[in-house]
């Protein structure tokens, strides 16, 4: 249902509203492509962070990748790159587990409709596995449509069969090491102060008597002969 303002202001404050919540949203997916370069996270179809597969090669085995850490099936008969494409793509839209959230819903007419946006996790190439905390929201993502309208082949075509014979093995998954536990620093054991000898203990003795009787003026000359001694 169309949303009706009573006025041009309250219009114009709603455009407002929108396009500061857009530029905030840009923003953000900046933050998070500049943060994937510093971390070296790759997105669907990526080599290295924000560059696309260029040979079909290459795109297979980013494809490889990410099924394999989605516990997906691995090239099949006769699959093509397009075809392996989509079903990663298809798999990624169906990922809950790895952290996958739809936004943009409405309601209309009293009941809701789902968004189309879509947030998918980067994958860290060193572990083999979806980073989780960092991604990338597609505008648009979960429309049936969009990856028909948005994939693109490499250099070299994606319509004929993968040669299964010919792939290479999938680099190691190199197992995230457990928590570390906190190294529990010892207490440093007191340090006893030196045992004063008798000479040391009378001199204190009469440094604090003078103290106590220089307080007063009149016992100052017997105080110093005290501690002059015989």
């Amino acid at each position: 249902m169309k949303k009706v303002y009573k006025d041009h202001a309250e219009r114009q404050a709603a455009y407002l509203q929108r396009q500061k919540a857009k530029q905030e949203a840009a923003a953000q997916d900046s933050d998070e492509r500049a943060l994937a370069i510093q971390l070296g996270l790759t997105f669907f179809g990526e080599i290295a962070p924000e560059e696309d597969a260029h040979w079909s090669h290459e795109e297979i085995s980013c494809h490889r990748k990410f099924l394999r850490a989605l516990g997906q099936p691995d090239v099949q008969p006769g699959e093509t790159l397009r075809a392996l494409a989509k079903r990663t793509w298809t798999a990624l839209l169906n990922a809950k587990e790895i952290g996958i959230s739809i936004s943009g819903g409405k309601w209309n007419e009293g009941k809701f409709e789902e968004g189309s946006n879509v947030w998918i996790p980067l994958f860290d190439p060193i572990l083999q596995d979806f980073q989780g905390w960092h991604g990338y929201r597609v505008h648009g993502g979960m429309k049936p449509e969009f990856f028909e309208n948005h994939w693109r082949p490499p250099k070299d075509s994606g319509d004929e069969p993968i040669d299964i014979e010919n792939l290479g093995p999938l680099p190691p998954i190199k197992l995230k090491k457990p928590g570390l536990k906190p190294q529990i620093k010892p207490e440093p054991k007191p340090i006893e102060p030196p045992v004063p000898s008798t000479e040391q203990i009378l001199f204190d003795g009469r440094a604090k008597l003078l103290e106590q009787l220089s307080r007063d003026n009149s016992l100052d000359i017997l105080a110093r002969n005290y501690l002059q001694g015989p």
